[in-house]
């Protein structure tokens, strides 16, 4: 072999064994930068309680701002959540329902019982909750004030003189029975996202108000298939399907 063929493979060897070991470094390098991204959020306890704030909510139709807690006893493998919330039309997102339903108002009582069936380590070992996975039964009771713009009739049902527009005050009743699926994702030790989402079938009744005893009550004309679904015509009732879905912020306590 020669001197020049010597050089030759001696330069070849050194480039392998410094590629290999760049190969080496950035590798656990990598592994390490995993480790710190993957590094669990630490508790002192597992949180009983759970404060939490749904600002999905507020961007809603009923522009509710809801609020509430879960409860995670230490014993059993249920939690039990409860939330409330309180909307006006004065500050809807709908420019139109600010300026012309202003007076409309919501109110809305959410109470569910959780499983949770978490692998998130390392609580695969503890209750699970209020970590990881869970799947949920909901009861959502919901009382609304509503003022809306309907045909009315003056002079009779059947051959009325005339028909309207007026303002009609209704109060809406709802209520619905949910089964949810969502995940709570550990942020920090401080703040808990819970997303979660399902469906359900729901019952309505609404109830047509007159303001005035004095004045006679207005006669609602029903427009039947031509009405729209969304908005449900003044002293009627059915069901419905509800589906759900929502982002929570949490406070584990």
């Amino acid at each position: 072999m020669t001197k020049s063929l010597k050089h030759i493979v001696i330069f070849v060897l050194l480039g392998h064994v410094a590629f290999a070991q760049q190969a080496v470094v950035e590798e656990a390098t990598e592994n390490r930068n995993v480790s710190a991204a993957r590094k669990p959020a630490s508790f002192s306890h597992v949180p009983f309680l759970v404060l939490k704030i749904t600002p999905t909510a507020v961007f809603g139709q009923d522009n509710v701002l809801q609020y509430g807690a879960e409860i995670a006893p230490p014993f059993g493998k249920l939690s039990f959540a409860f939330d409330y919330g309180k909307g006006k039309g004065s500050w809807n997102l709908n420019k139109y329902i600010r300026q012309n339903q202003a007076e409309n108002t919501t109110t809305i009582y959410r109470g569910e019982i959780r499983g949770y069936f978490s692998d998130w380590y390392p609580f695969y070992s503890m209750d699970k909750k209020p970590f990881g996975r869970y799947y949920a039964l909901e009861f959502v009771h919901k009382d609304m004030n509503r003022t809306r713009n309907v045909a009315t009739a003056s002079g009779g049902t059947s051959l009325p003189d005339y028909a309207q527009f007026d303002k009609v005050e209704t109060k809406e009743k709802e209520q619905a029975l949910h089964i949810k699926f969502g995940k709570v994702i550990i942020i920090n030790r401080f703040l808990f996202v819970d997303v979660y989402a399902g469906v359900g079938a729901g019952m309505y009744k609404s109830t047509s108000l007159n303001p005035d005893p004095s004045e006679e009550k207005k006669v609602i004309l029903h427009s039947g298939f031509m009405s729209n679904r969304k908005t449900r015509e003044p002293d009627s009732k059915g069901f419905f399907f509800s589906p759900t879905a929502g982002i929570k912020l949490a406070l584990p306590i």
